[in-house]
């Protein structure tokens, strides 16, 4: 089966073409899930903020097997894989420092095709094997918790067992920070942030020992603030926003104490950001995208953590549902991580 979004609201389905034969490099796999990312329900409703394109095979949440591979290659058929959701050089000098941020890059299932198909040629650079052992369903969720690792790698520097931490963003990534800050890191003290009542209510039927922050500033954010105002709110060191809306941004600045650290890892290009709060609290803001560098680790908090990460798996279809996968859960409150099955 080939899944394709060809334009907003547009997803096709095909049988999967021939494969052909294998250009140097790349072994053959076949997909098993794929995670459905908040990218890919932006691209199907076609608001999603960052560089991308149609058509396109979405998909860079997955687990598969390797079933072709030529001699010389570190994969063997048989082997279990997952894969970067970054298509790297590593030629540059931006790759030197953070392949993620690399000047030739693209994404696959974003800007260039990703999983969403039966069978796919890919090249091994991009592969991880699992040798943990974990469930599809598990290997399928590494590229998220190592998007999550490396945005709290950006923070580490300031993460002591005590330091207060809020996580803006119950969504698949904000859970997923929580996680890796409470069950890996084993920080006491970290809060997530969240709006909807129903949400979190949903949030803490699947892990029940969640802390949520409470009485959080939510605006109006069109109005000047008073020094007690913005000093009063200013309450945790180090902030993880997670959802990419302007008024989440806006919270996690009022939040984050004197000389915090904001780090960002949702994606919205557009939003009206209270640079004062930035200028008068001398807050850092860092920007975090992509999870290469971090699967081994993310691999390893799957293997450690698996019934906790199972439970952000809300919903599953049959690929040929991909449609009512996308339709069903596109504004669920109950949904965190939806994923197909080949």
């Amino acid at each position: 089966m080939d899944l394709s979004i060809e334009a907003p609201r547009q997803l096709v389905s095909r049988q999967s073409a021939a494969s052909g034969s294998l250009s140097p490099g790349e072994v053959l796999v076949r997909v098993n899930r794929i995670s459905l990312c908040g990218s890919d329900y932006r691209l199907y409703e076609g608001t999603y903020g960052g560089p991308k394109n149609y058509p396109i095979h979405f998909g860079h949440e997955w687990a598969g097997h390797v079933i072709d591979a030529p001699r010389g290659s570190r994969f063997s058929p048989g082997d279990r894989v997952t894969g970067d959701c970054s298509k790297w050089c590593g030629g540059c000098e931006a790759c030197e420092w953070d392949k993620n941020i690399c000047r030739n890059i693209q994404k696959f299932g974003i800007t260039v095709d990703g999983f969403s198909m039966s069978v796919r040629a890919v090249n091994e650079k991009y592969l991880y094997a699992d040798a943990l052992g974990l469930q599809s369903e598990l290997l399928a969720l590494t590229e998220l918790f190592a998007v999550a690792r490396h945005g709290v790698r950006a923070a580490e520097s300031r993460l002591g067992r005590d330091t207060a931490v809020l996580v803006v963003g119950s969504g698949a990534v904000g859970l997923a920070t929580y996680l890796i800050l409470r069950r890996g890191l084993g920080l006491d003290n970290v809060f997530l942030a969240e709006a909807k009542q129903a949400k979190i209510a949903s949030v803490r039927g699947r892990i029940a020992d969640c802390q949520f922050a409470e009485n959080l500033p939510t605006g109006p954010w069109d109005r000047a603030f008073t020094y007690p105002e913005i000093t009063s709110a200013a309450k945790y060191p180090v902030v993880f926003e997670c959802s990419g809306g302007s008024g989440a941004l806006n919270t996690a600045l009022m939040t984050c104490a004197m000389g915090g650290l904001v780090i960002c890892l949702g994606l919205n290009p557009v939003c009206s950001v209270r640079t004062d709060l930035i200028v008068t609290k001398r807050l850092a803001i860092r920007g975090s995208i992509g999870g290469t560098g971090e699967f081994e680790s993310a691999m390893q908090f799957l293997a450690e953590h698996r019934d906790s990460a199972a439970a952000l798996i809300t919903h599953e279809f049959a690929a040929a549902e991909a449609r009512a996968a996308f339709e069903q859960t596109l504004d669920c409150t109950d949904r965190i991580k939806t994923q197909l099955v080949f």
